[in-house]
This record gives structure tokens, sequence and C-alpha cells, in this order.
């Protein structure tokens, strides 16, 4: 039998934790146990064996690594300056984050062990919220540098960073669709509180998904392509939430009475 999880966060009084759910919403499993630790942008290895996470345990962001069942985490950045956002790359090698250790915040990249670790925007520019393509070939991150935050794609050494579409709000938190054809996002360009988009990969053809009353973010696809889920806030609380990519069948997978945030949609494995 094949099926997925949503890993995600839930803050309680204060108190943070990574929870895992199946794709309905039922099974919710505290994986981490540690509130104390404020966490944040989950994040699955293609193989569905680990999760990469922001745990604020000294005070600032660093990206650690957890297995899917809670055990063994391992920090992999150590630096005075905040680490956040993880991302894997498509054959698992490679670990994207962005951190401000030099007064500026910029994408960069480690190997999956925290070696190796070098800057790919080296732009004065602030960069944050990036993710690779299916196939591993380019890096879609928001950058400020046009003034509004916009959606830029680069090759995964930083080279070749071109803007994907103008748009007159500011787009934000790319995810790429499983086949690559797609990348949703969040805009406020209706002049609104954001809302989950898709666009073509070369930016074309943007199309709105969502009308949520205070807003939404945090994209990520099904492993089939065929739904999104993504955080939304209604009434000030925030759940995470799933669609149709035609904007049909909204639902409230976490539905707790708690904030629930920054989820992340895994691969499929076998049960």
């Amino acid at each position: 039998m094949e099926t997925s999880k949503i890993a995600f966060v839930r803050a309680r009084d204060g108190l943070f934790d990574i929870f895992t759910m199946n794709e309905d919403g039922t099974d919710q499993t505290n994986i981490t146990r540690t509130p104390d630790y404020e966490k944040d942008h989950v994040s699955w290895s293609p193989d569905g064996t680990r999760i990469a996470y922001c745990d604020r345990r000294h005070g600032k962001g660093e990206i650690y690594v957890i297995n899917a069942d809670g055990s063994e985490p391992r920090r992999l950045t150590h630096n005075s300056a905040p680490d956040l956002r993880s991302h894997w790359s498509p054959d698992g090698q490679t670990i994207i984050f962005c951190t401000d250790r030099h007064d500026n915040v910029e994408i960069y990249a480690m190997n999956s062990d925290g070696s190796n670790q070098r800057n790919l925007t080296n732009h004065p520019a602030y960069e944050l919220e990036s993710t690779f393509s299916p196939d591993g070939s380019k890096i879609a991150f928001t950058t400020d540098r046009d003034g509004k935050t916009q959606i830029y794609v680069m090759k995964p050494d930083g080279s070749e960073q071109k803007r994907l579409h103008v748009s007159q709000g500011n787009d934000e938190d790319p995810a790429w669709s499983p086949d690559g054809k797609w990348i949703a996002f969040k805009s406020d360009r209706d002049g609104k509180r954001p809302q989950l988009y898709v666009m073509r990969a070369d930016g074309s053809d943007p199309r709105r998904l969502t009308n949520v009353e205070g807003g939404t973010m945090e994209p990520s696809w099904s492993p089939d392509g065929s739904a999104i889920s993504f955080t939304g806030d209604w009434e000030g609380r925030q759940q995470i939430y799933r669609i149709d990519i035609d904007g049909k069948n909204l639902t409230n997978l976490s539905n707790s009475s708690t904030k629930d945030f920054a989820g992340d949609w895994g691969p499929t494995i076998k049960i």
C-alpha cells in the first residue's frame, strides 16, 4: 500500500513541536516532543526517511535533520546568524537554506551532512524561500532586488539568475509541481491578503486558487501533482489546508484548536 505524509509545526501556548499526519489529516503524531524549542520550516527528504527543519533552541535559527519517526536529531549548521528555510535537492545530496551571515539574507547550499556550505546568490538584495525543481536543474527563490519581492530562478551553482514573472504585487513561497511544469506561490497582487496562485514554470499563465480571509503561505504539492497543501489563516487561526489544483475541494486537514503552519507534503512511501 502506498501513501504520503504531511509534516508541519504545531504551536500551543508558545510551545512548538513537529507533527506528521496522513494526507487526509488523520493520524496526527508528535515526532519531536521538545516543545520548549521553537521550530519552523520543515522539509521532507526525497526518500521520506528524514525531515530538515529550523530549530531555535540556541536562541536563533539553525538547520537540523531528524528521522521521520523523530529519532536522532542532528544539527547541521553552527553559525552566529540565523539559518532558516531548508529544502532538499531531488537526489538528497544537497540542502539549500537562507542565512543572514553577512548582515544580508542570502541563499546558501550545503551537503546533506552539513559540509561544504557556500553562498549561491551573492547579491546585496534580500533573498529567501528557495526550492529545487524536480529534476534538480534549477532553484526558484524569492528576492526583493526589484523593489517588491519577486520569484527568480537560477542554476544549482547560483549562475544565470533571472526573474520569472513581472508582478505588481509581492510574489513569494515558490513550490515546483512534481512534473516541473508549474510553480505554486503566494501573492498579494490583487491588493489583499496573500493568496495561493499557480503559474507555468516559465512564469506565464498565473492563476489564483484561493480566497482565504487571513491569507495563505507555504504551498506544497502532493506527490501526484493533483493537490496543494498550504497554511491558511481564518479568523486569526492558522491551519494546514489542501486544495485541488483547479481551486476546488478546499479542506482543513489539521483541523485543530492550535496554530498549525509550515507544512510540507512528503513523497509517496510504501507502508
